[in-house]
């Protein structure tokens, strides 16, 4: 019975700590940073994420979008660049993302979309969308 109650606590704190980072993601003003460098965005995104990476775009070696993953069964924001300066969209060499899309050149970049995803099953897909940089 103990087990019973520890465990649903624990369920318990998880979705109330999903909710609060997901009401925080939602509440900040996205236009704001649309055709503004990718970096001013994530200092204003919640800085409690477990990974923040590069990955293709719109086909498996063409990027780069930037990811930011907060953990299982919590959101994700993507932001995808409008710019190319700073990297070379194409992979035709097949690297890996990390390697093709160097996150510390990604970064600087001008913000064209930034899309937050949600993995739990009552939530829209995607949760918010906003669009479109220059």
């Amino acid at each position: 019975m103990k087990y019973i109650l520890l465990l649903s606590a624990f369920i318990f704190y998880q979705k109330t700590n999903a909710q609060t980072l997901k009401d925080s993601l939602m509440n900040i003003n996205y236009h704001y940073y649309l055709n503004k460098p990718i970096d001013s965005l994530l200092q204003a995104l919640p800085q409690s994420y477990d990974s923040i990476y590069t990955r293709a775009g719109s086909s498996a070696f063409v990027g780069a979008t930037v990811v930011v993953d907060y953990g299982t069964m919590k959101p994700m924001v993507y932001i995808t660049p409008g710019t190319k300066n700073y990297f070379t969209p194409a992979n035709p060499s097949h690297q890996p993302p990390s390697i093709a899309w160097p996150i510390n050149l990604v970064k600087q970049e001008q913000t064209w979309q930034v899309t937050i995803y949600s993995l739990f099953f009552s939530d829209p897909w995607p949760l918010k969308q906003v669009c479109c940089g220059n």
